[in-house]
């Protein structure tokens, strides 16, 4: 009898387990990059990307480095899709897919193109070609003295 009711009951929890299992969230369901190797490791990624484009938009404000590593142009060029050639705009494109599944907000793409450009799309109020690093520096330069003489 006693084991009878232990296999009535294992049998109960096995089957309870396999529904459990099929009621889970859907996995984001995230589109092959374009190319290849990532700058970083997936995991590594997908927990720190957040601060590593922060840290490039610091970059590109006060020194005008917008290449690098970890821009946001990079990603996008890489990462857009191949139908939509987009990172945000369908829920299967690779920004929107994860964003979605982790309920956070996107607000990238509110000033940012979330498609790649063909050749160079720069702010026009922000030097571009040749000495724009240059020239972006000493304007940091300007207003970090004119925040210092203020200062005194």
């Amino acid at each position: 009898m006693l084991r009878r009711v232990a296999s009535v009951l294992l049998l109960a929890l096995a089957c309870a387990g396999s529904q459990a299992q099929d009621a889970r969230t859907p996995r984001p369901v995230i589109e092959p990059a374009r190319g290849g190797q990532c700058v970083a490791d997936p995991a590594f990624m997908r927990r720190n990307h957040m601060d590593l484009l922060k840290h490039q938009r610091d970059d590109t404000v006060r020194a005008g480095a917008r290449a690098g590593k970890f821009s946001l142009q990079a990603c996008i060029q890489c990462h857009a899709s191949q139908q939509t050639r987009s990172v945000a705009q369908a829920e299967t494109n690779f920004c929107v897919s994860c964003h979605s599944y982790a309920a956070v907000k996107i607000d990238c793409f509110e000033c940012h193109a979330a498609q790649p450009k063909e050749g160079t799309a720069f702010h026009p109020l922000v030097p571009v070609g040749p000495g724009a690093a240059g020239a972006m520096r000493l304007a940091a330069k300007v207003r970090e003295l004119g925040r210092e003489g203020a200062a005194k």
